[in-house]
């Protein structure tokens, strides 16, 4: 049976097959479905916080059977195959407290699962075959990862999740962690996101221009992460840190709203959810203390060095964002003022145009 498949299932193949999802070995069938929605976990009991599951289309039920093997393709490319063990049409609305902790059907992560579809295919993988695409250019896999770490001699990495363009507080969260750590891993999220976040290009040219003149290049490898953003919060940020894990990072930060979206999660739910399972995560959680500008300091810092409550100013990724849209100034406190210029009369945000 030859299957057709969309460039987002795609990219979970992929995932799937270099290691960065270890320990899923297929997309997951019913039972693994629904024990990851309902524990965390597979049902072989590894953690696993994330459903990554694959969408088929009714007219194509009656072609497969189970047991049989199933050839995906892409844009008519061989892409791979999988064992077929189960055919399921999951009740989205019975997970969406425990995936997204509301039951809000408004929320964006929910919102992005109901698109998906109503039936779907489980099973091992058993072959895959890596295609050129629009993002390869940017993405490095955990093989690669692992390599570039032993070049460099790193002994300790942190890894670092991201879907924005860089602002004053996530220099200084990087620069923080490197006395830490021996290097960072700048991973940037570049797949499907929603209207509103930044283009790919945006991303990973303004971290290229933080690392040629900011950073110590040595210390820094930068590669983005080509999955799509799930706005689970504290479930998804378990999900990076074993992403991170896979691709040799002995730590990984996590900020205080980490995934998030809107107001759906607690300030510090990622980061106390993270280190709840740290041990078998077997990586390493740094709880990122939000930074500000300090007025009194006349700098970006944190509550651990300044005393001073009333002279700050919250560095906000929001504002920011909006400010960019509106085409308004931004103080250089804030923002680079190069990596404005970057931006300046560009195309830097999803709109409706990048889902036809």
């Amino acid at each position: 049976m030859k299957l057709s498949i969309s460039f987002d299932s795609y990219l979970e193949l992929e995932k799937i097959s270099n290691g960065s999802f270890s320990p899923l070995k297929g997309f997951m069938t019913e039972k693994d479905f629904e024990y990851v929605c309902e524990t965390m976990r597979l049902s072989n009991g590894e953690l696993f916080p994330i459903p990554v599951i694959l969408p088929i289309k009714k007219n194509d039920l009656s072609k497969i059977k189970i047991g049989k093997e199933i050839f995906l393709f892409y844009k008519e490319k061989k892409v791979g195959s999988l064992h077929l063990k189960s055919i399921f049409k999951p009740d989205f609305n019975n997970y969406i407290e425990a995936l997204f902790g509301t039951k809000d059907i408004n929320h964006p992560g929910y919102k992005m699962l109901k698109k998906m579809g109503d039936y779907f295919i489980g099973g091992k993988i058993n072959s895959f075959f890596e295609i050129k695409h629009r993002y390869s250019k940017y993405s490095v896999s955990p093989k690669e990862s692992i390599n570039r770490i032993k070049k460099l001699g790193f002994k300790t990495v942190a890894g670092f999740q991201t879907r924005n363009v860089p602002h004053r507080a996530h220099e200084y969260i990087l620069l923080q962690a490197l006395y830490e750590v021996d290097g960072l891993l700048i991973h940037p999220l570049i797949g499907k996101k929603k209207i509103g976040d930044f283009l790919p290009e945006a991303v990973i040219n303004s971290y290229e221009h933080l690392i040629n003149n900011v950073y110590p290049k040595e210390k820094v490898i930068l590669g983005a992460l080509t999955t799509y953003m799930r706005y689970a919060g504290p479930r998804e940020a378990i999900f990076h840190a074993l992403i991170r894990r896979n691709y040799g990072c002995t730590h990984f930060l996590v900020g205080r709203d980490h995934a998030g979206v809107g107001n759906y999660y607690g300030q510090y739910e990622a980061q106390n959810l993270c280190k709840k399972y740290e041990r078998e995560l077997n990586i390493k959680i740094v709880k990122v203390r939000g930074p500000f500008y300090c007025r009194k300091c006349k700098k970006i810092t944190n509550d651990k060095f300044c005393n001073h409550p009333d002279s700050r100013i919250e560095v906000s990724g929001t504002k920011i964002r909006k400010a960019l849209i509106d085409n308004k100034k931004i103080k250089d406190i804030f923002m680079r003022t190069e990596i404005i210029d970057l931006l300046k009369n560009k195309k830097i945000f999803i709109d409706k145009n990048d889902f036809k």
